[in-house]
């Protein structure tokens, strides 16, 4: 099972550029619970980054359980289910995450 940390240390290698032409924003993710951190995630010019540390002008802010967010990433648990349920909550430009979702593809993170 993945950490919090190694799942998002690995979210710029599952970057798809061309999904995110145009665009530039900053995704703040408060993870909670055991193993949990906050980091920033900024898109921008076809690049990300991901950082440790909190954004106050995030386009959106991300806040869910460290065990949820390993789960939603593993596939053992359904995202829109999860936001649906109230276990992952979204604040801010809730639409932005939609397409959010499409930038990435964890197919390219796993690849040597």
């Amino acid at each position: 099972m993945a950490t919090i940390a190694e799942i998002m240390q690995a979210m710029p290698a599952a970057f798809v550029p061309e999904k995110a032409a145009g665009v530039n924003a900053k995704v703040q993710f408060d993870f909670t619970g055991e193993g949990g951190g906050q980091y920033v995630l900024n898109i921008h010019d076809g690049t990300c980054e991901v950082s440790e540390g909190t954004e106050a002008n995030a386009k959106t802010t991300v806040t869910v359980a460290a065990s949820d967010y390993v789960d939603i990433i593993e596939g053992r648990l359904d995202a829109m289910k999860a936001f649906m349920s109230g276990k992952l909550k979204v604040k801010g430009d809730v639409g932005f995450m939609l397409k959010f979702q499409q930038m990435f593809d964890s197919k390219r993170a796993q690849q040597p």
